[in-house]
């Protein structure tokens, strides 16, 4: 029995949103598969599970894997996992940048990515008697669908999520088509994510027809080409880490074959760009064939991206414009532009016509939930204008949906629309929350200065220790770090160490020797007892290669040029956080090789050092920037204001997802017995004639090309479709005896009740046929089915069994091994097939008799074998 139940991502909605966040529970053989982790059910509640599986790097994928509170392991595939981490720090500066309080903190971001363990494509899971193997879906680097297979029948089913059957720039192709036919398949309707793109026209035709994947490329291309060539600025809103990298190549591609370098500029802007450039960087094997090639055959790097440049700010590309002058192409992070800098260049190019925005991925022009909305409404003032309030869409969402109802109507798109906006304004933090903020930064400073008084102590008593000379066997004193960890309890001793002082080491008749160190930033004396002998515990000084104690607040940072000991000796948390990070909140870096002068390089390290401040208190989610150098504290908040735009915006498909015509052929070519199409029943509610529910057209084209006992199931969220899979192979046991040898047979009386038989002939052997009802009950002792004659009249359709003498296959019991974890291969000799078991116990057959024989050195796994072949045979 499958069990699928959605949990979020598969409601399908008559205002034709994009993709929602994705979670699906699987439930197949006695596991409990939990499928992404894109948004939480209410109140955090999961269903009980066994393991959980992430497909890709998305926000829809993994949105909500930081507030993931369940302890069962959690699989993706090493780029899922990379990239996801950048696409979570991106979504996290975007939310806090703004005041608004995001739904993780780093700290738990931190633990939820390193909770991740990493598989790799055609890698197998077991997860009790069910195999799990990742396949490469495309769509983004390390995009994968999963297989389950049954082990003990082969019972394969099949998970698609997002999965892309074109060949791109960095990706190649899903290999889902080299799957052999399933006996189930999970999957959703192909298209662009927002479903407002599956329009009609007045002809009742497709709004966006399928495009080939040069054909989009060429299209882009040229729509951008476009605008440059009139003096216009395009922004390309686009993911942290996922699509952008096919939309970065294409472009870099053009400007090198072209030279276009010192004609327009190609800008990635983003808060983590450099970090995730190096990712990307470092899984090529991850990609296509034709970036290793290029790899390989060229003295470069196939994504060293010459032509782009790398900024993570706006503030940081609005001072590169005014030093050069050139049309400039940004492609910036942040689809729905209500956050991060695709917001921020927004605002500065939607009054100006000759510039453009286009779109190419549309999976954030989403209708915001109703909880959203709730939740930010302290920190997000809905505002009135001309009577209209506050459109629910993003801002995307609003430009799209115009643009599609232009499509639709057959006309233009008007020259001035109007677009709600969340723009960040600051103001005087007053009242009750400066009083509660005053009352939590004393009560933090406090804490700090308990901390920092039991670090002394200790210190005092480590150098206690090292004049006296006392042994490592003592009891270790820990100091206490800001992370707690649960440790497991020691057992308390019995004895008192502290009334006997002992020695680690015997007095001999030496000298001590006594040594000042000087370390960078360290005391100009450090005391120690002999070469090596340090009076601390190992772990609590840095040292560098030569042994020699550092501090690395005491050193200046070469790329971004600031100096932590100005901001990292108060709290820390710059030092601790966005140093670690490499500053992935919109800071401007300025390299100290560029220095004019002193004066002027010193205005330049405060004003970075300001900037770096403000991003390590907005990084913390409160919305609330300390006051410093005599301001008062500082509020952050996000407002929605409306603004008139005058940019032109198109849209271009390069979503790297099938469309909706492959989705169909796909299912056609892979023709499983049973299908469940995500994206929930559309015949419960009226669909506009000109809104076109992909969600059925997949269904009913199943239905079409399927055989009589297919079933295709459409569940929405909540909702539990139960389908039946499998090969109807089982162990069974008989509760009486109805076969009967041919010699037997002749003797025997026919026997009574309402068995029936029918001998007949399979090749050699003579076969009775059973009309036989399985009770369904299960034998303890080895799991088998009991099979009882029926009671109620036996119909001419009911199913039969065939039971036959047969022979001892090799085959099966090398199944049966597999099961138990163990590896066995089958070979054909001359005169006998055998099993290798694990490499070195043997079961051998021969062709005559048919006997079997276990042979191996007498260990575990010996017996194990020879057990499960005394289990499965009867030894006469």
């Amino acid at each position: 029995m499958l069990r699928v139940t959605p949990l979020s991502g598969s409601r399908w909605s008559e205002e034709g949103q994009a993709l929602e966040p994705d979670c699906t529970l699987i439930e197949f053989s006695d596991c409990r598969i939990l499928c992404n982790l894109g948004a939480l059910p209410p109140k955090e509640e999961l269903p009980p599970h066994d393991c959980v599986l992430i497909t890709d790097s998305t926000l829809q994928s993994l949105g909500a894997l930081p507030m993931y509170r369940g302890t069962a392991p959690i699989y993706a595939t090493f780029p899922t996992v990379k990239m996801g981490q950048m696409t979570l720090y991106d979504h996290h500066a975007a939310l806090s940048m703004d005041g608004v309080r995001p739904p993780f903190t780093l700290e738990e971001l931190d633990a939820a990515i390193s909770a991740v363990i990493c598989i790799k494509y055609s890698q197998s899971i077991h997860i009790g008697n069910l195999s799990i193997t990742a396949q490469r879906a495309g769509h983004v680097v390390g995009g994968a669908f999963y297989t389950f297979q049954r082990v003990i029948d082969e019972t394969v089913v099949l998970f698609t999520a997002t999965y892309n059957m074109a060949r791109e720039l960095h990706l190649d192709s899903s290999t889902l088509l080299k799957q052999s036919k399933p006996d189930a398949l999970i999957t959703r309707p192909g298209g662009i994510a927002f479903r407002q793109c599956h329009l009609l026209t007045k002809g009742r035709r497709p709004l966006l027809p399928s495009l080939m994947a040069s054909q989009a490329e060429r299209e882009l291309v040229e729509s951008v080409l476009a605008v440059l060539r009139r003096d216009g600025n395009v922004l390309l809103p686009a993911d942290a880490s996922g699509r952008v990298i096919e939309l970065i190549l294409i472009l870099q591609q053009h400007w090198e074959k072209q030279r276009l370098g010192e004609t327009y500029n190609l800008v990635w802007l983003g808060p983590l760009v450099p970090n995730t450039a190096e990712f990307a960087r470092c899984q090529l094997e991850w990609m296509s064939d034709r970036q290793g090639h290029a790899f390989d055959t060229q003295q470069s790097h196939p994504l060293r991206l010459n032509a782009v440049h790398f900024f993570t700010s706006a503030a940081q590309l609005q001072s590169f414009m005014e030093r050069n002058n050139n049309p400039t192409c940004v492609v910036a992070s942040g689809l729905t532009l209500d956050h991060g800098p695709s917001r921020d260049v927004f605002l500065l190019w939607a009054d100006n016509p000759d510039n453009a925005v286009i779109f190419t991925d549309s999976s954030q022009c989403y209708l915001r939930h109703q909880k959203e909305l709730t939740s930010t409404t302290s920190s997000m003032p809905i505002e009135e204008d001309d009577g209209e309030r506050t459109s629910p869409w993003t801002a995307a969402g609003q430009l799209m949906s115009a643009w599609t109802q232009a499509k639709r109507e057959g006309r233009e798109m008007d020259d001035s629309i109007k677009v709600d906006v969340r723009v960040p304004q600051r103001s005087p933090l007053t009242g009750e929350e400066l009083k509660r903020f005053l009352e939590s930064e004393e009560q933090a400073r406090i804490m700090a200065q308990k901390e920092e008084e039991k670090r002394a102590m200790l210190r005092e008593v480590e150098l206690a220790k090292g004049q006296l000379r006392l042994g490592d066997d003592e009891p270790e004193v820990k100091a206490v770090s800001n992370v707690s960890t649960a440790s497991r309890p020691k057992k308390k001793s019995r004895f008192d160490s502290t009334l006997f002082l002992k020695f680690s080491k015997p007095l001999h008749l030496t000298f001590d020797l006594q040594e000042d160190v000087a370390g960078i930033g360290q005391p100009d004396s450090v005391p120690k007892y002999g070469i090596g002998e340090s009076i601390g515990r190992s772990g609590e000084i840095i040292e560098d290669d030569y042994g020699i104690a550092v501090q690395p607040e005491r050193f200046i940072d070469i790329v971004a040029g600031v100096d932590p000991l100005k901001f990292a000796g108060s709290s820390g948390r710059i030092g601790d956080d966005v140093a670690r990070r490499g500053f992935g909140y919109g800071v401007e870096s300025k390299r100290s090789s560029a220095k004019v002068s002193e004066e002027e390089d010193n205005d330049g390290a405060d004003d970075v050092d300001e900037q770096a401040l403000e991003a390590a208190d907005l990084s913390e989610g409160s919305g609330i920037i300390r006051g410093r150098n005599g301001r008062a504290p500082t509020k952050v908040t996000a407002v929605s204001r409306k603004i008139e735009v005058l940019a032109e915006v198109s849209f271009v498909p390069l979503e790297g997802r099938v469309d909706a015509q492959a989705a169909r052929q796909s299912v056609r070519a892979l023709q499983p017995r049973q299908v469940i199409v995500l994206g929930g029943p559309a015949t419960t509610q009226e669909i506009p004639g000109y809104l076109v529910d992909e969600v059925s057209l997949l269904a009913e084209a199943t239905m079409t090309f399927a055989s009589g006992d297919t079933n295709v199931e459409t569940p929405s969220d909540g909702e539990t479709t139960e389908v039946h899979v499998g090969h109807a192979a089982y162990a069974v046991r008989l509760v009486d005896t109805p076969y009967l040898l041919p010699e037997e047979r002749e003797v025997c009386e026919e026997p009574p009740g309402p068995v029936e038989f029918k001998e007949t002939k399979l090749g050699s052997c003579t076969v009775s046929k059973l009309k036989l009802a399985a009770t369904g009950q299960k034998v303890a002792l080895d799991g088998s089915f009991v099979l009882a004659p029926r009671v109620d009249q036996i119909s001419d359709d009911s199913p039969s069994l065939y039971l036959s003498e047969g022979e001892i296959l090799l085959t099966d019991l090398r199944a049966e091994l597999i099961a138990q974890g163990m590896k066995a291969d089958y070979k054909t000799m001359k005169g006998h097939s055998q099993l290798v078991v694990n490499g070195g116990i043997l079961v051998r057959k021969e062709q005559q008799s048919g006997k079997l024989h276990v042979e191996g050195p007498l260990c575990e796994d010996f017996y194990r074998v020879r057990g499960i072949v005394c289990s499965q045979f009867v030894v006469l």
